[in-house]
């Protein structure tokens, strides 16, 4: 028999989100989710400069679509 026993859970969630590039808030629709957006994060292995170092970023539509413009290869190139 499984006697079960009610506790508490303390969980960090994301509260805002700021664009990296423009600093604009990341807006969130009536139901809580955030807008789109591009998050990235990266681990940095063996063979680099930055080998252990942990990278995150956030951009909005906008700067993402400022990035992808100054590509020598579009990313739609690649289908």
């Amino acid at each position: 028999m499984r006697v079960l026993k009610k506790v508490s859970v303390i969980k960090a969630e994301i509260d805002e989100i700021y664009c990296n590039k423009c600093g604009s808030k990341i807006e969130k629709d009536s139901f809580g989710n955030f807008s789109d957006h591009l998050h990235i994060e990266k681990a940095w292995g063996y063979h680099s400069d930055k080998d252990g170092q942990i990278d995150s970023f956030d951009l909005c539509e906008k700067c993402y679509n400022e990035l992808i413009n100054n590509f020598k290869i579009s990313p739609y190139e690649n289908k």
